[in-house]
């Protein structure tokens, strides 16, 4: 008659237990109550969304507002709606194991508002619509006039320069299309006009109108100016 080998026995055990631990801590897991909620959303300054909102919307769309069991939560579901919103760039929804229901929005970025006869709106930094918001009002600068879609590209890269450069961001206000297609900025505190001329380049243009700030500043002939014209990329011309 065999011995029996005591070490396998053990391990079979072992075995046996982690499996019957693991089983009843995920039943245990699955019943756990979600008890609260934490949203996260960014940026935190510039807000669109605040955390009551995306609380409500969370709640609304739950089995019951309260004892809920987190395996009845449908997180993709959650998830769906939140990106399905008009501000939401991208969220994520998650359950933690302690019954904490949380999400974390990153907002669409508006860099430009558009307004016209028709309409009023923002473009985000991927040329996406964006409503106006009762709730938050972004400091961006205006396009006046309609946007066609052969421009939308250029003109939102174009933004996106300036709310990336601080001078820039400070200095200009809006832009507007003339008949003959040029682009032409106005600026804060002064009354001369920044043409543009065409999209093309304006990295260039950008770079040389800085230029231009910088020294214009110190000599005080930014009063004297009505035009200052980027459209020629090796040189800045102004008129007065």
């Amino acid at each position: 008659m065999k011995k029996l080998n005591w070490n396998n026995i053990r391990l079979v055990v072992i075995i046996a237990v982690m499996i019957f631990l693991y089983s009843f801590s995920g039943i245990k897991n699955k019943q756990r109550i979600v008890q609260k909620n934490k949203i996260e959303i960014l940026p935190e300054d510039e807000a669109f969304l605040n955390e009551t909102m995306v609380n409500n919307l969370l709640i609304q769309n739950l089995v019951g507002t309260s004892d809920i069991a987190k395996e009845r939560v449908d997180l993709k579901k959650l998830e769906f709606l939140l990106n399905a919103n008009k501000y939401v760039e991208k969220a994520e929804v998650f359950c933690s194991i302690d019954g904490v229901l949380a999400a974390n929005v990153i907002q669409k970025k508006p860099v430009i508002r558009v307004a016209n006869e028709n309409e009023t709106y923002y473009l985000d930094d991927n040329g996406n619509a964006i409503p106006l918001s009762e709730n938050f009002t972004p400091r961006v600068p205006f396009f006046y006039g309609a946007v066609q879609e052969k421009d939308k590209k250029k003109l939102v890269a174009l933004f996106s320069m300036i709310a990336e450069d601080e001078m820039l961001k400070q200095n200009i206000i809006d832009i507007s299309k003339t008949k003959r297609g040029n682009f032409v900025f106005s600026v804060r505190d002064y009354d001369y006009k920044v043409l543009l001329g065409n999209l093309t380049d304006v990295e260039k243009k950008l770079k040389n109108y800085k230029a231009f700030l910088q020294y214009a500043t110190k000599d005080t002939l930014l009063e004297k100016y009505k035009i200052v014209n980027l459209i020629f990329t090796q040189q800045v011309v102004c008129s007065k």
